[in-house]
């Protein structure tokens, strides 16, 4: 197919080109999905997304520069227990907030799509062993997270689709020539991608094509692997991080070479008409 910047059937719906020194607050939210904690709180459910991380999610560490965002983890910055724990610099387009009025939680979106073509421009950063970078859409709203408000489990929902993270990447600093690519919690919607560029020494564009029921990946505007499913039944932000973890990521590293800027020239979004 055509890239939608060349074919009239398809509006480009969001355009970050990181042309100013300041960050966007208008398409933006500098933190890693803030409201979370407070969220796994109400629920009584101190998973391992919780576990580690300060009362409140550290806000974004980023510069930008000569058109390009650098999401950076440095040594003491984001601020955390200590060098070899986990911390997280990341943006996102979508929030939810928990209301002690009500006892709700509202959603805080400044963009979001159902469908469509989401494409970075980025480079990875020269790390090591327990960091990684992620471009993910995830859907809005509390409710249709990986556990409601009640705590219930809604990986396998009955009636649902069990479609709801489309991981555009997840790239591992071990692993410089690979790339994962998910769609959380399908039973299918897991690839690795051999890359044959080390995806540190240049800038490489990674979108996704979602259809119902398909997802398309591409490198550069290749096709390079196909998902077809359940696919998410909501709208979808968003986020894109820097992170320092260990975990599954592997074992962080006392040596990781400060700082890790992971470089991104653009996001776009396209709809189709």
């Amino acid at each position: 197919m055509r890239h939608p910047s060349q074919d009239a059937a398809w509006e480009l719906t969001f355009e970050e080109n990181f042309e100013d020194s300041k960050l966007d607050e208008a398409k933006w939210f500098p933190g890693y999905r803030l409201g979370r904690v407070e969220y796994y709180k109400r629920i009584g459910y101190p998973n391992a997304h919780t576990r580690g991380w300060q009362p409140n999610p550290p806000l974004a560490h980023y510069v930008i520069s000569d058109g390009v965002l650098n999401l950076r983890v440095d040594k003491d910055v984001p601020k955390r227990d200590s060098p070899t724990t986990m911390t997280v610099s990341a943006l996102t387009s979508a929030i939810y907030r928990y209301d002690e009025t009500t006892g709700e939680f509202k959603d805080d979106v400044k963009f979001s799509q159902k469908y469509g073509w989401w494409e970075m421009r980025c480079r990875m950063p020269v790390c090591g062993s327990g960091a990684y970078t992620a471009f993910w859409l995830h859907s809005v709203g509390a409710r249709n997270q990986e556990f409601s408000p009640e705590g219930v489990r809604q990986g396998n929902p009955a009636g649902r689709s069990p479609a709801l993270e489309i991981d555009i990447f997840e790239w591992l600093g071990k692993s410089p020539r690979k790339n994962l690519f998910n769609v959380h919690f399908t039973k299918n919607g897991s690839k690795v991608l051999d890359c044959p560029p080390d995806l540190t020494e240049e800038f490489h564009a990674w979108a996704i094509n979602w259809e119902e029921g398909k997802i398309t990946w591409y490198l550069d505007g290749k096709p390079v692997h196909v998902y077809e499913g359940p696919t998410p039944e909501h709208e979808m932000y968003l986020l894109m991080a820097m992170f320092q973890i260990g975990g599954w990521v592997g074992e962080i590293s006392e040596n990781l070479p400060y700082p890790l800027d992971f470089e991104i020239d653009y996001v776009k979004v396209w709809a189709k008409r």
